[in-house]
């Protein structure tokens, strides 16, 4: 039994010394740190140097997820949301405010959230009372809030912003109605909850959805996730929306009554527009269901239709696992020592179809991982941003070329180095 240890301890042995043969290269380790070090420089240049800001936005602002979204889901089997109701506030002036109020809390929603920000009172005393007096009267009404400058030095936000006093001490709850954009223009992620000076707040929709079900939002925070990626549903097309003439309008609002449009469910008012030609942008980001995924002209969605996917990804507790980052960044570099060593092999072996043959290597690579990556997401909701290996994996052709034909020429040391 113990020389039968002793022959399969040896063959073991013998195994991993092949395999450390054949997978170490120093030449091929040593062009790998020099692609990450040129990467590092050149993200610490697209940092500083502003005249580079139109390429930084477009590497940026791009992701194979987006493709996703806008080109390959099928709108016909995303079902209609109904548990949240879109209010379009249009351009409303404040004394229509009292009324719109009134008339949804005769219809019974569950949850009111209002997504305009009362920062100042009107010209109007008399029009600001009653505002006031609504607000009072409408517990489960959510005000938007905004979340100003985080402060370095308390690792904190300022206490929320964006609703004057004289609304916000009659009202029972409030949210922040900030999005996280970080360097980008497109809505990717939102932030659950936050520190402030006067303690932890919640968002506008992790707010309202709390009103709606606490037992989801429980379970939202046990991720623990300072930010989580937002799982889209649809535009505004994919939900119930109630335009303001068909809530001051008596025969109207007769029928929104006798069909319970708004009963026991969640009450979105916002500003939502038509798209149209002209149209002012008013509250509008770029999102990854813009038809243009890259190049981006045109917002796509208004912040209270943000909110509304927010809002019924919670609910339906559909959440996106990002992949971490540090397993990431793992991966980028096996994945580029290995495409470098194997570029290398076919440098030494194949020199004169080494350019063309490299060439379609990259070319299958990039196919596969986009659809990898695509699958991952479209059917198990996992994300991995491997923008950084795909770049990578570009360079590592043109720098095994300046390896071989400039540093190694002009070193000695790394002529000295085994190649296998």
């Amino acid at each position: 039994m113990a020389n039968r240890r002793k022959r399969l301890g040896k063959k073991l042995n013998g195994v991993y010394s092949y395999l450390w043969r054949k997978l170490f290269n120093p030449n091929s380790f040593i062009v790998t740190l020099l692609i990450f070090v040129f990467l590092w420089v050149f993200h610490l240049v697209q940092v500083n140097m502003h005249f580079l800001d139109p390429f930084n936005y477009g590497i940026r602002d791009y992701q194979i997820t987006d493709i996703i979204y806008s080109q390959f889901r099928d709108p016909g089997q995303i079902r209609l949301i109904d548990e949240v109701v879109l209010v379009n506030s249009d351009l409303m002036p404040r004394d229509s405010l009292p009324l719109l109020l009134r008339r949804l809390r005769q219809l019974g929603p569950k949850v009111i959230g209002l997504d305009i920000l009362l920062e100042d009172q009107g010209d109007d005393e008399v029009i600001d009372s009653l505002l006031r007096e609504e607000i009072r009267q409408t517990p489960n009404l959510v005000l938007a809030g905004a979340l100003g400058p985080y402060i370095d030095s308390l690792q904190r936000f300022p206490p929320l912003a964006g609703c004057h006093p004289y609304f916000r001490e009659a009202a029972a709850n409030m949210g922040y109605i900030n999005f996280v954009s970080k360097d980008t223009s497109t809505i990717r992620l939102f932030s659950p909850q936050e520190k402030t000076t006067d303690g932890v707040v919640r968002s506008f929709a992790v707010k309202i959805a709390t009103l709606y079900d606490p037992s989801k939002v429980t379970r939202l925070l046990r991720r623990q996730n300072k930010v989580e990626s937002i799982n889209y549903a649809g535009d505004r097309d994919f939900f119930v929306k109630i335009q303001p003439f068909q809530l001051f309008d008596d025969e109207y609002f007769q029928l929104l009554l006798d069909r319970d449009m708004l009963k026991d469910r969640i009450a979105l008012v916002g500003f939502v527009g038509s798209h149209a030609p002209g149209e002012r942008e008013i509250d509008r980001f770029f999102t990854p269901l813009n038809r243009h995924y890259s190049g981006k002209t045109y917002p796509d969605m208004y912040g209270v239709v943000i909110h509304a996917n927010i809002i019924d990804m919670i609910l339906r507790e559909e959440y996106i696992f990002q992949v971490p980052h540090w397993l990431t960044e793992f991966l980028v570099w096996i994945y580029c020592y290995f495409n470098v060593l194997i570029i290398h092999r076919i440098y030494r072996k194949l020199p004169e179809t080494f350019h063309g043959v490299t060439r379609l290597m990259q070319i299958t690579e990039f196919v596969v991982i986009f659809f990898v990556i695509a699958f991952l997401f479209y059917y198990f909701r996992i994300k991995i941003d491997f923008s950084k290996g795909i770049l990578a994996m570009v360079l590592a052709y043109d720098f095994v070329m300046i390896y071989e034909s400039m540093l190694k020429k002009k070193f000695k040391f790394l002529q000295n180095l085994p190649e296998k």
